[in-house]
């Protein structure tokens, strides 16, 4: 990392865990919820990576998820770690509400509509997408009408007895930012002022690296690394040279036996090779 990032990165809270944690939590979750419910996590949006990722980190799966119009994603945090106020943004209550939200662009669509055509079994008409390069910052600023839905979906759905949070997956091809080779992005983005009272914690997941964290309490962010290894270790997905959040999509579709298709599966390649495969 050049010095002026290590300059930008004092004094930032960083929480890591094993890729081990991230990878046993596929298992967690769909265990707790049931093949059923976990199958109604929205794949399109990120649903099923929001409660990979949560899970991980807060170190327990989700009690229940949405089926019948209540929060996306709910947390009993009785038996969680202590470090809760950075994730959640709250340190004295017993649940935690999420609501999930994808950032609106163009991959979806696009993904959807190479897998219709794969279905009647057709060559897809549209193979190619423009991403603009943005920055980080600019995801964000992107990411407010998201927050004001999620923040009034969260007044209706929960109370202020529980932690109230958003989380956030934005897709490289809808928001492509500069910083997508950096290590840490965190010291990149600005704080999140005038929130709604109706929201303790943003979190927001740039696939497929970054995945940070605002406690309104704490008035900063935090940067979640999921993907530590031992020396000598490869995670998941190296050997096909998909990156690892890719290989948990995978993975968690394949435990619920699902051939629903995912925006998620796919690899990016320099254009002189061989174009990304979709999985």
């Amino acid at each position: 990392m050049a010095e002026h990032d290590l300059d930008g990165l004092r004094g930032t809270q960083i929480v890591a865990t094993s890729y081990r944690t991230v990878w046993s939590a596929i298992t967690d979750v769909v265990d707790a919820l049931g093949v059923d419910d976990a199958a109604r996590l929205k794949i399109a949006s990120g649903e099923h990576l929001a409660a990979v990722l949560i899970t991980a980190f807060l170190g327990v799966p989700p009690t229940s998820a949405d089926v019948d119009g209540g929060p996306d994603l709910v947390f009993d945090l009785t038996s969680s770690r202590d470090f809760l106020l950075p994730l959640t943004g709250r340190g004295d209550v017993q649940f935690a509400d999420f609501e999930v939200k994808s950032l609106p662009g163009p991959a979806r669509k696009y993904s959807a509509g190479i897998d219709r055509a794969l279905a009647r079994g057709q060559q897809p008409r549209d193979t190619e997408i423009n991403a603009k390069v943005t920055s980080a910052i600019e995801v964000m600023n992107a990411a407010r009408d998201m927050i004001s839905k999620a923040a009034d979906q969260l007044a209706r759905k929960s109370s202020p007895q529980r932690a109230r949070n958003i989380f956030l997956v934005s897709h490289p091809f809808d928001h492509m930012y500069a910083e997508i080779t950096d290590t840490f992005v965190v010291h990149r983005l600005a704080p999140l002022i005038e929130l709604p009272d109706t929201v303790d914690a943003v979190w927001l997941l740039a696939f497929p690296v970054h995945l940070v964290v605002w406690s309104v309490a704490e008035q900063r962010w935090t940067s979640l690394y999921f993907a530590h290894t031992e020396p000598g270790e490869d995670l998941p997905g190296t050997e096909d040279e998909l990156d690892f959040l890719v290989a948990v999509d995978i993975e968690f579709r394949g435990q619920l036996g699902t051939k629903v298709p995912s925006p998620y599966a796919f690899k990016l390649v320099a254009e002189n090779e061989s174009h990304g495969g979709r999985q």
